[in-house]
Formats: C-alpha cells, sequence, structure tokens
C-alpha cells in the first residue's frame, strides 16, 4: 500500500487563500497574501470558548504534527477593573489598546518631555524598550499616553482613557515604591524618569479638588523627582539619559528677558525687601537628611525670585523647552511648604509663574493647560482672603493678567492710589473649565 503524502497545505487558512488554492500562513487577519493582494482577509474558526466570570479566554491549540499537542486549554488571563472592560471592547486579550497607546507614546506623548533634540532617541524608543524590563515604566508610559489622547481634540469618548489612565499609573505606583528601594546605575534613569511623567499623570487627571489643591500635591511630587535627581546624579550623568548635555546648555543671560517681565521680577524683589529687610523670623524645612535647615523669610522668597528669572530667562532664550516647569524645584522645598499654607507673597510670586506657563510650547500639553485656571483661582483667593495687600500689589495682579488676557475689568483702575475697595473687583471670565474627576 503506497505511503500517503504528509499534507503540506494548511488546513486553518484564510476563505481568499483557500479560493486562491495558496498556501496561507494563518498569521492573520490579514495574512501575508491577503496584505500583498490588499485583499479583505477572512477566516472561519471555531469560536473561542469563555468561562462563566468573563475574566479569562480558553483556546485550544491545533495539533502540532508529530509533537504532542497540549491537551488542557491555555488561559489568557484578561486585565481587571476598567482596563479589562476596554481590552474586551478592543478585542479581548488581543491588547490592542495598549498596542494603541504604545503608538500614542512613540509618535506624540514622548515630545512632551523632550527639553533638547538629544531627547528624542532617548524617550521616543530607548525608553520604551528598557520599560519591557520594568513594569512600573511600561505602566506609565500607557498612563499618560491615555490621558493625553483623553485631552486630544475631537476625542468622543474621552472617559474610558481617563479610566485606563488611573489604574496603569496605580499599578507602576506600587511598583515604583518597591523599586525606589533598590537604586543603582542600571534603573537610576528609569525611576528618574518615572518620578518626572508622574507630575505630568497628576496634572492631567481631571479633579474635582482646586486647581491650587492640586498644585500642591504636583509640588510635593516635584520635590520627590528632585530628590530623587540628586540622590543618583552620578548615574544619571552616565546613562542613556542626556541629562549631562541638558545640564551643558543651562546658563542663558538674564538680559534675554524682555524688558516688560523684568520690571515684574523687580516689583517682586522690592515687595520681599520691604516686606521682610527687618523681619528676623527664620522658616524650617526638614529634608531627607534629616537634617534641619533654616532660612531666613527674605533669603527663602529671593531663592524663589531667583529661580522664576532663570526660568524666563531660559525660556527666552528657547534652547531648553520645557524648562519653566522646573521651576518649583527651583525655589526648593522650604517655598513649596508655603504654597500649602496659602502664603500670600508665595502665591503671588506662583502668579508670575502661571504666565510662563501659559506662553509655554502647547506640546507640552499637560502644564499649558493649567495654567489659566491656577491665575485665576490664585487671583480670586488674594482678592477674598487678603483684601489689603490685593490692592498694595495691584500692578502685579493687573501685570499677570494682561499677560494672560485674563478680564477683571475694573483691575486695570486700581494702583496703589486708586482708593478702590476690594469689593469692586468684578468676578473673572474662565472659558475652559476643569472636567470633573472621574474613575
Amino acid at each position: 500500500m503506497q505511503k500517503r503524502r504528509s499534507h503540506k497545505k494548511s488546513r486553518n487558512g484564510c476563505q481568499n487563500c483557500k479560493k486562491w488554492h495558496t498556501k496561507c500562513d494563518e498569521s492573520g487577519p490579514p495574512c501575508n497574501n491577503c496584505t500583498l493582494r490588499k485583499a479583505k482577509c477572512v477566516y472561519h474558526r471555531p469560536k473561542e470558548t469563555v468561562n462563566n466570570n468573563n475574566t479569562s479566554l480558553s483556546i485550544r491549540p491545533k495539533s502540532l504534527g508529530n509533537r504532542v499537542a497540549i491537551t488542557n486549554a491555555i488561559s489568557i488571563e484578561r486585565p481587571r477593573g476598567e482596563i479589562g472592560t476596554i481590552c474586551a471592547a478592543y478585542g479581548g486579550p488581543s491588547r490592542l489598546l495598549e498596542l494603541e497607546l504604545m503608538h500614542q507614546w512613540s509618535t506624540v506623548t514622548y515630545r512632551a518631555f523632550c527639553g533638547i533634540p538629544e531627547d528624542v532617541p532617548y524617550l521616543q524608543s530607548f525608553l520604551p524598550r528598557t520599560a519591557l524590563q520594568y513594569d512600573f515604566m511600561l505602566n506609565c508610559i500607557m498612563a499618560i499616553s491615555s490621558l493625553h489622547i483623553a485631552h486630544s481634540a475631537g476625542e468622543t469618548n474621552p472617559t474610558k482613557y481617563i479610566n485606563a489612565g488611573l489604574e496603569y499609573y496605580n499599578r507602576g505606583s506600587s511598583s515604583f515604591r518597591l523599586a525606589l528601594g533598590k537604586m543603582n546605575p542600571d534603573n537610576a534613569h528609569v525611576l528618574y524618569m518615572f518620578s518626572a511623567i508622574a507630575i505630568a499623570v497628576h496634572l492631567s487627571i481631571p479633579q474635582r479638588a482646586s486647581t491650587l489643591d492640586l498644585l500642591i500635591v504636583a509640588l510635593d511630587l516635584v520635590n520627590g523627582s528632585t530628590s530623587i535627581g540628586m540622590m543618583g546624579t552620578p548615574w544619571l550623568l552616565n546613562s542613556p539619559l542626556p541629562l549631562r548635555l541638558f545640564v551643558s546648555r543651562m546658563g542663558a543671560s538674564k538680559d534675554l528677558i524682555d524688558p516688560d517681565s523684568k520690571a515684574a521680577l523687580a516689583r517682586l524683589r522690592a515687595i520681599n525687601d520691604l516686606r521682610n529687610q527687618v523681619t528676623s523670623a527664620a522658616v524650617s524645612s526638614e529634608i531627607e537628611t534629616d537634617k534641619i535647615v533654616e532660612m531666613r523669610d527674605h533669603e527663602l522668597y529671593e531663592m524663589a525670585i531667583s529661580g522664576l528669572e532663570t526660568c524666563y530667562a531660559e525660556e527666552a532664550r528657547g534652547l531648553l523647552k520645557g524648562f519653566g516647569t522646573a521651576f518649583p524645584g527651583l525655589a526648593g522645598k522650604p517655598f513649596t511648604a508655603l504654597i500649602s499654607r496659602s502664603d500670600p507673597f508665595a502665591l503671588l510670586i506662583i502668579l508670575h509663574w502661571a504666565v510662563l506657563l501659559g506662553k509655554m510650547d502647547q506640546s507640552i500639553w499637560w502644564a499649558a493647560g493649567m495654567a489659566e485656571r491656577l491665575a485665576v483661582e490664585i487671583s480670586d483667593l488674594l482678592k477674598t482672603s487678603f483684601p489689603e495687600l490685593s490692592l498694595e500689589w495691584a500692578d502685579s495682579l493687573v501685570w499677570v493678567q494682561d499677560r494672560m488676557g485674563l478680564s477683571w475689568p475694573q483691575s486695570r483702575e486700581l494702583s496703589f492710589s486708586s482708593g478702590f475697595s476690594s469689593d469692586s473687583w468684578e468676578e473673572p471670565s474662565l472659558i475652559q473649565e476643569c472636567e470633573p474627576f472621574l474613575i
């Protein structure tokens, strides 16, 4: 009896390959043949069985020739929570959502964190590849990319992306805290980038809290990121992150600041001199080394104003994109602690930072979007809680309003000798309000 020849044709090919009598690679849809012929690739396969709790899919593999086929079903776990729901909508365990988010990162979102041209290859390709080894970084990339899509104009259903971003970020945060205690030369740059992107994640999640409360939490994250940068400086300078190049290009001349902004910064220094020239009280702040740093009020505010001046100069030069977002780190932890106490002069300085955020490159969407809300909220707080100081600082407040294009009809008439009471101020007009916090 003649021995039957082995079957070389595909048994589970697409309908087109069967019609064309060609061997299908069964990799589709679409398969390679349909891709080359630009044809619609259709398969007729047995339906997958879904278990009762809808959390996993069971797929039975086909026979593998002479190899022993696996008799038990392969369980493919679907992510729990909102991500599981979204993945199911996109095709279950195929993780098309993750593919969409990685594509979003490598084509658009990464640009929001590029300060110099050399950052592009690092952020666009090296960091995502490295993130495959660090789940906290991979979840962080997914989170910010998902939130970026939610903020994109024309997105018809932002809620699902906001919810996915929240879950990705919560997953990444828990494993990040574990990895932080094991910082080494290999993972220092990954930990630092997580801490930096986490600030953007926090600021881009719609909140029910006020913008100022949101900023206070973000300032704590900035201080944490700065601490990680300080602890890992030797490793970071020799890591794939082009931090050494970034630092080497700092040093913009203060002469680059436009005269109007120079005058505004000079007014802040004059207020500091007037308020704190005879003050002997010190502000204490406890930092990571458990040492106590004491700073006189004048010195503390001057440090913040100098940091703000540096940001204005670097933004005017335009060599280091988004440098203005580094202001909280330059101002120092004692200054950011004053914001949480609603110190009026610290809030006035933050108002001048909001002007800088509002003029920032629109690719830094997570920072530019909060500038107007922050300016309106702080101005209103100063007006209602510190009316006498608001009148005294009217020139500075009017400058902020003019620079940001905010509308207080009565504010232009205010000056040190205007005679207007704080009750004559009208409420600001805010075009875009913060969306509710969705989970």
